[in-house]
């Protein structure tokens, strides 16, 4: 009878300096994005609200 071949995992690679800095561009990219579409969210709140939202009580 032969042996079952074994299934051992291999480690991942670790990434290269150019990997590395890829990610980080698209991390930064992606946080850009995400920051643009939080402060297009809010002038458009604001927008709809028009000036009524200075003529609340405090």
């Amino acid at each position: 009878m032969s042996q079952a071949p074994q299934d051992k995992k291999q480690p991942p690679a670790p990434f290269s300096p150019e990997d590395m800095a890829r990610r980080n561009r698209r991390s930064i990219a992606l946080a850009l994005v995400l920051g643009g579409l939080v402060l297009f969210f809010f002038i458009v709140t604001l927008a709809k609200t028009g000036p009524a939202i200075l003529n609340r009580p405090l």
